[in-house]
């Protein structure tokens, strides 16, 4: 970075510091607040929400209360700034007083096979609070991330995410990181419903009843390592944020390796979509998941 962009992850720090000192409730209003101003600005993100809604609950939900539900989304979107200014500034033993964590030892039942753990999540309610998991559990832990256009931001995300202990591998070569993290008996984590735009790492899975581009990177690490996916999702529920770490996940192995891949892919992403199902206004529908098209649409 030049001198401007350090100047400017210094007052980005800087701000994120004060905002943290702010209560919970206090963040969740200001973060409604915000988001509401954000939904009316911009148009290009309210656009991509409102199709990704429009595709999805078409027959559910009418078309005024789909748009209060995509202006709820940039409401819970804003709201994980503040969440995350005070997610890391508080101990680990003290997580219990803010968000509720279930099935830790699903975890530990997983690392018990002594293949390292494969988790996974989606972009839904505030996808940052599963690296408690490797502050609660002192195991090393790596984290594939996509590099964000903005060398400020990134800088800065990913040094929050370091200070919870997490390694981080950027996406376009993770996978000797995984691979090695795995051998030694560690974790690995991956957030996998993002559209994928390397065909050749692709399959295309049933999504909200649309074709939708998934990377598959986790199924075939899972399938040539045989190391148990754990997936870990969060939400909000009555006030509250909730990180669900969930059994293991069975994976199939027929031997047919693009067969199983597919499949395997489709079982993660039903899983999420089951929860969005649950939670719809606190998935990231600002990300255009549908960008890439199969062959035969295009």
């Amino acid at each position: 970075m030049n001198i401007t962009e350090k100047l400017m992850g210094h007052a980005l720090s800087g701000c994120t510091s004060v905002l943290g000192l702010l209560s919970p409730s206090m963040g969740r209003l200001l973060g409604r607040c915000l988001g509401r101003i954000w939904f009316g600005l911009d148009k290009k993100h309210r656009k991509i929400t409102l199709d990704g809604l429009n595709h999805a609950y078409a027959r559910e939900i009418g078309d005024h209360d789909r748009w209060l539900l995509a202006r709820r989304v940039f409401e819970n979107t804003a709201t994980m700034l503040f969440e995350h200014t005070w997610f890391h500034r508080i101990d680990p033993g003290e997580y219990w007083k803010y968000f509720e964590i279930t099935g830790l030892h699903n975890f530990w039942a997983a690392h018990a096979k002594g293949r390292g753990v494969l988790c996974f999540s989606g972009h839904l309610g505030n996808w940052e609070l599963a690296t408690a998991v490797c502050r609660l559990t002192d195991i090393p832990f790596s984290v594939v991330y996509k590099t964000i256009e903005s060398p400020v931001i990134d800088s800065y995300i990913k040094s929050k995410r370091a200070s919870s202990g997490c390694r981080m591998l950027p996406l376009h070569n993770a996978l000797d990181g995984v691979l090695k993290s795995l051998a030694k008996g560690e974790a690995a984590g991956l957030v996998v419903d993002q559209n994928s735009r390397k065909r050749e790492h692709s399959v295309f899975v049933d999504f909200f009843g649309r074709k939708a581009s998934a990377n598959t990177g986790l199924a075939w690490i899972a399938l040539h390592t045989k190391a148990p996916i754990v997936p870990i999702i969060s939400y909000r529920k009555n006030g509250r944020m909730h990180l669900d770490i969930l059994p293991e996940m069975s994976m199939v192995n027929t031997g047919d390796e693009a067969h199983d891949i597919l499949v395997n892919t489709q079982a993660c992403h039903s899983l999420i979509e089951d929860y969005i199902r649950q939670y719809p206004d606190q998935w990231l529908w600002l990300h255009n998941r549908w960008k890439t098209r199969p062959l035969a649409e295009v």
